[in-house]
C-alpha cells in the first residue's frame, strides 16, 4: 500500500507541476532540458512551489496523527486545536516587531497548545469537549488580535497577510527552501521516532509506564515536536485547515492504528492533498489563484462533520 501511495504521489507530484496559468502538459519534458521560458517556469516557480507544498503537507499531516496517537482522539487537529492560530498570530508579531519569524511561530505554536492542554486537562487524557472547546475560544482570540493587526497595518501590508492567512503557497529561492525542506525533514524524522512510543501510549499511561515509558516527559516532548511542525508550516504558507484532520483519519482506515505505520503513511498523504489542492488552486481560475486553504477547507469542513457524527453514534 506504501509502495502504491508513492506511485500515486509522484503522479500527483508530476501532475502538478504541468498544470497552472501556462500549460505545460503538451512539453513538459522538453522543459527539463532545453533553455527558455518554459524551464524557468518550471525550475524557479512551479518545483519549489510543490516542494514546500509537499513539506507543509507532510508537516502537519506528520502532527495530527502525531496528536490524534497522544490524545487518543480521532478529533486531534493543529487547526481545530487552535494551534496553526497561535502560529499565525506568533509569525504576525514576530513581523512586526523583528523576531524571526519561525521562532516566532513555533513559539505562538507551543503556547496554544500548551493553552489548550491545561484548560482541557481532567483526571488523565483531556478531554475531547473540552480541547475542541478551549481550541475554539483560542481560536476565537487570536483571530480578534489578528484582525486588530491587520486594521493597523497599511494598505498594501495587509492585502499581504490577508492572502498570507487565508494559506497561500508561494515559490521561494532554492537558497531558503534548501535549509527549510531540511529542517522539515529533521522534524519529520523526530516524529517517526516517536512511533513506537505512541504504539504503547495506546495501551493505556499505567501500561505504558509499567514497560519502561516515561509518560509525562515523551507527551510534553511530543507536544512540543507538533507544536514544531505546525509553526514551521504556518511560517512560510500562512493556516492550511484540516490537513491534520483529514489525513490520519482517512489513514487509519486504511492501515489502521499502528503508528509505525501510520505516521510515514500521513505524511505522503498529507503531502499529496496539499500539493492537490494547489494544483487545484492555480489551474482553476488560471490566471487568478484559489489559497490553498480555502480548497483544504472546502474538503475538510464536511469530514469534519461526519467524524463528529460517528463520534456521536458512538456515545450512543
Amino acid at each position: 500500500m506504501f509502495l502504491g501511495l508513492l506511485v500515486l504521489g509522484g503522479t500527483v507530484f508530476f501532475g502538478a507541476l504541468s498544470v497552472g496559468a501556462v500549460d505545460l502538459s503538451g512539453g513538459f519534458w522538453k522543459a527539463f532540458t532545453e533553455p527558455g521560458a518554459a524551464q524557468e517556469i518550471l525550475w524557479r516557480i512551479r518545483l519549489p512551489r510543490v516542494l514546500l507544498g509537499g513539506l507543509v503537507g507532510g508537516l502537519l499531516a506528520g502532527a495530527g496523527c502525531t496528536l490524534q496517537g497522544l490524545l487518543r482522539n480521532p478529533l486531534a487537529d493543529p487547526y481545530l486545536l487552535g494551534v496553526s492560530s497561535g502560529a499565525a498570530l506568533g509569525s504576525a508579531v514576530g513581523l512586526l516587531v523583528g523576531i524571526a519569524q519561525p521562532v516566532a511561530a513555533m513559539a505562538g505554536a507551543l503556547i496554544a497548545l500548551g493553552a489548550v492542554l491545561f484548560l482541557a486537562r481532567g483526571g488523565g487524557t483531556p478531554s475531547a469537549t473540552l480541547m475542541i472547546l478551549a481550541g475554539a475560544a483560542l481560536h476565537a482570540l487570536t483571530s480578534s488580535l489578528l484582525t486588530f493587526i491587520l486594521s493597523q497595518a497599511r494598505r498594501e501590508e495587509s492585502v499581504g497577510i490577508l492572502f498570507w492567512l487565508l494559506g497561500s503557497l508561494e515559490s521561494p529561492p532554492w537558497g531558503r527552501l534548501v535549509p527549510l525542506l531540511g529542517v522539515g525533514g529533521l522534524v519529520l524524522g523526530a516524529l517517526f521516532l516517536l512511533a513506537p512510543a505512541l504504539n504503547l501510549l495506546s495501551l493505556g499511561d499505567d501500561t505504558a509506564r509499567s514497560l519502561g515509558l516515561a509518560v509525562a516527559r515523551f507527551r510534553w516532548g511530543a507536544v512540543v515536536l507538533c507544536a514544531l511542525a505546525t509553526g514551521l508550516a504556518v511560517t512560510f504558507n500562512g493556516v492550511i485547515p484540516f490537513v491534520g484532520l483529514v489525513v490520519p483519519n482517512t489513514d487509519r482506515l486504511l492501515v489502521g492504528f499502528y503508528n509505525r505505520g501510520a505516521l510515514p503513511v500521513s505524511v505522503v498523504m498529507g503531502a499529496m492533498l496539499v500539493v492537490l489542492a494547489d494544483a487545484l488552486g492555480r489551474s482553476l481560475l488560471a490566471p487568478q489563484e484559489i489559497p490553498v486553504g480555502v480548497v483544504t477547507a472546502l474538503v475538510g469542513a464536511p469530514f469534519f462533520l461526519i467524524i463528529l457524527r460517528r463520534e456521536r453514534k458512538k456515545l450512543g
